[in-house]
């Protein structure tokens, strides 16, 4: 079983100087939800490599470590499946599937960034989000200029997103969050080539 502990952020601006590790497109669809635990499923197209595969995940409601909800701790097993038992599995799903494009950009530390370009009904939203290995690094982590505020996960978290409408997501976020986040993904596209955006 893996402990995730994360932070997640807005973003500012992109460094020019940003590194960029991997680009996937990922489709991700909850088939159980309760109070506790959720498991989900996804397809993964690595398009840099040319590689397709499919994941299962069971994991346990995030749990924030601080008052800000800034800090969330989570627990999660995870298993590959063939395409065909996510394609059987699908037709179980709950709520939408939500459909992003996953940049890893890595910084000091030998921490990585995890940025995320959402699509469909959650268009021009963006998230980047840190994994730590313990609860003291997370606390203790001073992020770059260009990681604007800390965005949690009592509003936003992936399994909330998938519950909403458009309409319910517009309603948890500004206008301006939404506006500079269209000029940043537009901003990535002229970036790097190799970020095969779906827009």
């Amino acid at each position: 079983m893996h402990k995730e502990i994360e932070r997640k952020y807005a973003i500012n601006y992109f460094p020019e100087d940003m590194k960029i590790k991997s680009v996937v497109y990922i489709e991700q669809s909850s088939i159980y939800r309760d109070f506790n635990t959720m498991i989900r499923i996804r397809k993964i197209q690595d398009e840099l490599n040319n590689n397709t595969y499919y994941v299962y995940t069971l994991k346990t409601k995030g749990e924030a470590l601080d008052k800000s909800q800034s800090i969330a701790e989570k627990y999660e097993i995870e298993n590959y499946i063939t395409e065909s038992e996510y394609e059987e599995l699908l037709k179980t799903k709950i709520g939408n599937t939500i459909k992003k494009t996953r940049i890893i950009v890595p910084i000091e530390n030998n921490l990585k960034v995890e940025i995320d370009v959402f699509y469909d009904y959650l268009e021009n939203h963006l998230t980047a989000e840190i994994e730590f290995e313990n609860v003291e690094a997370a606390k203790s982590f001073k992020k770059p200029d260009w990681l604007g505020e800390e965005l949690g996960y009592k509003e936003l978290s992936n399994g909330k997103l998938s519950r909403m409408n458009r309409k319910e997501f517009e309603s948890k976020v500004s206008k301006e969050f939404l506006d500079n986040n269209k000029k940043l993904i537009h901003q990535l596209k002229e970036f790097n080539q190799s970020i095969k955006l779906k827009i």
